[in-house]
């Protein structure tokens, strides 16, 4: 039974290791850390096209590591719109704390 279970366990490390060794993952993750956003703000920040951005989002939301709400975006510009904005977990942020430790060396 706990063979089983430290399998498990060590196919999700793999498969985190897996969601969060994306470039664009990676790139999107360290965006989030200061503050919530939507797709199409990082499509622009990014420069990458929104669908990918996305897609990254939500393997990055079925991983644990983002969540999602829906709220209003507000602009002089534009009038109010409904967007899915997203925010880091606790394992998120955890990863990233991680991430930044290894990126700064």
């Amino acid at each position: 039974m706990d063979v089983k279970r430290n399998r498990e366990k060590v196919n999700d490390f793999y498969e985190l290791i897996h969601i969060g060794s994306h470039p664009i993952r990676i790139q999107i993750l360290l965006r989030l850390e200061s503050e919530k956003l939507y797709a199409s703000k990082l499509e622009e920040m990014l420069k990458h096209n929104r669908k990918i951005i996305s897609f990254h989002l939500s393997k990055l939301e079925r991983a644990g590591l983002v969540t999602s709400e829906y709220g209003l975006m507000t602009s002089s510009k534009t009038r109010p719109m409904a967007v899915r904005y997203y925010t880091l977990t606790p394992d998120g942020v955890k990863l990233v704390t991680k991430l930044r430790l290894i990126l700064s060396d």
